[in-house]
């Protein structure tokens, strides 16, 4: 039969007293895992691998049983975690870097447990009719600064109750931040759509025994969206109006005059990538192609927090350029297709509402003080009428060309 285990001491179990046989109980959980793994049974050999970890978290043996195991159930999302802890322990753990390398492939794909019930969500509204709703936009609410927290609760509790957020991203630098910044804005709003900004990916020292690296970070942060019922994929909100968020990162190809990454930059020194920074925006566009072949019609609204075009209004000083946008972004945005295309991004402290060949591009950008304005709002981007509010129309009128 398969080998038992020493239970774990009722005194460790406490905390009381050191479970002498800690160690070894992990070992033989791991290779009971392993072997359920070659049987396929995934159910199994996860049940395994998860009580080798909670013996001994510091193992890093522990940590790939566990990943494979989550890979092997369709967890892709939670194995990449996994891996990622394990080469946290050893950074040449083969097997570790193996793993994380293929949820790294397998991730675009979105064929985890999790991505299908995100999936789902698309068509919930598709029978709601058109005009029901509104759709608001904010950006860089840098909720972990106490007057924005002030001003997000602040939000009238009724009158958006049948409408819909559009969060660009830079929301605060931690996850208990966003915590409590997605859960304000989802009392107030219907539905909330969120996509991450470069301050989310930042790990602090808080947070590095959370997150072993920023992509870690990344579908953490996700699956707190999952929890608490923001959307982090495509959806239509009625039957003629679409959401769509997409994932970005910069380029320093989006500084023309200079093409070239700073080699002296500290821009998101506080991220850790597991494949090089200058190929993340790559990366990020690649999680969006599974969602631009969805039959789209009538208003499409998509998002990003970084600017897709170059033409779009941002503080250009120093080499602020270089970490600005990426404009590859800007080649999805027009794969999707409707009758009116709206695209709200984030990142530029410059507010602004531009037409670009038959794009209307908006920025509400909120800022780290941006609780202190008594008249401070989120900005209505549709109006649930089949039109943009007046105050968009009217920048849709001034086309840059």
């Amino acid at each position: 039969g398969w080998a038992v285990p020493p239970a774990e001491p009722p005194a460790a179990a406490s905390g009381s007293a050191p479970d002498e046989h800690a160690f070894l109980r992990c070992v033989l959980l791991c290779n009971r895992s392993a072997a359920f793994a070659r049987l396929r049974s995934w159910a199994l050999a996860l049940a395994d691998a998860r009580q080798a970890v909670a013996a001994k978290a510091d193992f890093e043996k522990a940590h790939c049983r566990l990943g494979s195991a989550l890979l092997g159930s369709g967890l892709d999302e939670q194995a990449y975690a996994a891996f990622a802890r394990a080469l946290a322990l050893g950074a040449n753990n083969a097997v570790a870097l193996k793993g994380r390398q293929a949820c790294i492939s397998l991730l675009p794909c979105w064929s985890s447990w999790a991505a299908r019930q995100r999936h789902r969500r698309f068509s919930v509204d598709l029978a709601r009719p058109s005009g029901s709703t509104k759709v608001y936009a904010i950006g860089d609410v840098h909720f972990d600064h106490k007057c924005n927290e002030e001003w997000a609760h602040g939000l009238d509790d009724f009158r958006y109750q049948e409408d819909v957020l559009i969060v660009a991203g830079n929301m605060c630098d931690t996850s208990n931040a966003l915590r409590r910044a997605l859960t304000t804005f989802k009392s107030k709003f219907r539905r909330v759509f969120y996509v991450p900004g470069n301050h989310e990916h930042w790990i602090h020292q808080g947070e590095a025994t959370k997150y072993s690296d920023s992509l870690a970070k990344f579908i953490g942060l996700l699956g707190m969206c999952d929890e608490l019922g923001v959307d982090v994929f495509p959806a239509a909100v009625c039957e003629d109006t679409f959401i769509v968020p997409l994932f970005s990162w910069y380029t320093a190809e989006f500084d023309s005059a200079d093409p070239f990454p700073d080699p002296n930059s500290r821009a998101d020194q506080h991220c850790r990538w597991p494949i090089p920074d200058t190929q993340v925006w790559k990366y990020m566009m690649k999680l969006n192609s599974v969602h631009l072949a969805h039959p789209y019609h009538g208003t499409v609204i998509s998002f990003s927090h970084f600017l897709p075009n170059a033409r779009l209004p941002f503080a250009g000083h120093g080499s602020a350029a270089k970490t600005m946008g990426c404009e590859q972004l800007d080649d999805q945005v027009r794969a999707l297709k409707g009758s009116r295309r709206i695209h709200v991004y984030g990142h530029s402290t410059k507010r602004g509402a531009e037409m670009i060949d038959g794009v209307l591009y908006v920025n509400h950008y909120h800022g780290e003080d941006g609780g202190e304005d008594d008249g401070a709002e989120v900005l209505p981007v549709y109006d649930g009428a089949g039109g943009t509010t007046p105050l968009l129309q009217e920048a849709s009128n001034c086309v840059v060309g």
